[in-house]
């Protein structure tokens, strides 16, 4: 009786710490395009937007024509330890440092280091700027579902629905890959999560080499960033294993140009994966093991208050101020001129500043509009207008572009909502 009751409220301690972990996690879900198996995402580069590869083995790498394309100084070299991409073998010209880049507001870098390749001819029919690797997600708990074309980035912990019982510990390696333990055979592997490569596993010729299984046939691998299309060796192993999935006979290719043996986009097709770069932990269960519900938290209706110095969001920015997705040029929505604060708890003049511009919003509350945009949670909007100093402010003037100060300097702020917003 006392083991029973004992293993009740073990299991209703689990479910509280299930739902509480489920309600203190920040979730954002994006979609992607898959072209030839590959995963397409939007990025946001200095204010463009622009199309990449995920290659969670792969270091950050753009085309060259690129370079001027994203607004990147061809002269700031990247601050690489290595001098080519680890684990791919692609010839590359050199390496810069990307200004800003996101990946909706949960995944953001300032000075990224990049490589400029020499020339990938498959990037370009994939109609990508580059590649985006894994560094860029060390942050976030990254999942990707591979039957809705949708990854989820989460903060601090997993997506409620993947199981906590359905992981295993990876190791974090250069660049930010993670390797992971899979079973062939009976003999565990720790193989590099790929998501680049086609197929379940591509072996090095070390590991191939030593790998039992019987003769397959050829099969089509690629080399770098070309496509699938080299034929070489494979061997079929009868008995593959990864976290609790039997993954019946595996077919085994072998690769002469990995420098790492990897475990391929092909595992995607078979379930959920995801990382969590902070814990060191790799989740991965079938599609059908649990309903997959977005835990995402629904747009407020925000109301905006003469006199007040409203918070938005992106999306309120979208509809009311500038939507940057239709229109490259700025064209202001609004009937009112607009003072749009930037800024961050972290930021000891920003902190400074709302007091004033509070003030500033009740003098000026029958003639201006007063917004605040956090950045620390509304990262496109600070990739889009390349914001990397706080606090920043915009002044909106009704049918004119924008006036953008930074600094907290709030006589001068005075001046240019009385001289530029209000023409007195």
């Amino acid at each position: 009786m006392v083991k029973k009751l004992i293993v009740i409220l073990s299991l209703c301690l689990l479910g509280m710490i299930t739902w509480a972990q489920s309600k203190n996690t920040s979730t954002e879900v994006k979609d992607y395009r898959e072209v030839d198996g590959k995963i397409i995402v939007e990025m946001v580069v200095n204010g463009v937007f622009a199309d990449f590869v995920l290659d969670l083995a792969g270091d950050h790498a753009i085309l060259p024509e690129y370079v001027e394309k994203l607004k990147v100084d061809p002269n700031v070299k990247g601050s690489f330890r290595h001098n080519s991409p680890l684990y791919k073998r692609v010839s590359v010209t050199g390496s810069v440092k990307i200004g800003n880049i996101s990946f909706g507001n949960s995944v953001f870098g300032n000075d990224v280091s990049a490589f400029v390749l020499k020339d990938e001819p498959y990037l370009r029919k994939l109609g990508v700027a580059g590649v985006v690797g894994g560094a860029l997600f060390k942050n976030v708990v990254l999942t990707i579902d591979s039957k809705r074309k949708k990854i989820t980035m989460t903060t601090p912990y997993r997506p409620s629905y993947m199981k906590l019982d359905y992981r295993v510990n990876v190791s974090l390696i250069p660049a930010t890959g993670v390797t992971c333990p899979v079973e062939l055979n009976g003999e565990v592997y720790s193989l590099l999560f790929d998501t680049w490569s086609d197929g379940l596993v591509i072996m090095n010729e070390t590991d191939f080499a030593k790998l039992s299984g019987n003769t397959g046939g050829d099969v089509k691998t690629s080399t770098g960033y070309a496509a699938t299309t080299t034929a070489t060796k494979s061997k079929i192993v009868e008995k593959g294993h990864f976290v609790k999935s039997d993954l019946g006979n595996v077919v085994v290719a072998k690769s002469e140009s990995l420098p790492h043996s990897v475990l391929g986009n092909g595992i995607l097709k078979q379930g959920l994966v995801s990382i969590d770069y902070g814990k060191q932990k790799l989740y991965f269960q079938p599609f059908d093991l649990t309903e997959v519900k977005d835990e995402v938290e629904g747009t407020e209706n925000i109301k905006i208050e003469p006199g007040k110095l409203n918070p938005i969001t992106r999306e309120y920015f979208l509809e009311h101020v500038y939507d940057y997705r239709k229109s490259k040029e700025f064209v202001f929505k609004g009937d009112k001129p607009v003072v749009i604060d930037f800024w961050a708890s972290w930021c000891g003049p920003c902190m400074r500043l709302i007091p004033e511009l509070e003030a500033m919003a009740e003098r000026y509350k029958d003639d201006v509009i007063f917004l605040k945009v956090n950045a620390d949670k509304e990262k496109e909007l600070c990739s889009m207008f390349n914001i990397v100093g706080l606090p920043t402010l915009f002044f909106i003037p009704v049918g004119g572009q924008p006036i953008i100060e930074m600094g907290a300097t709030p006589e001068k702020y005075l001046e240019i909502i009385e001289t530029q917003l209000l023409k007195k």
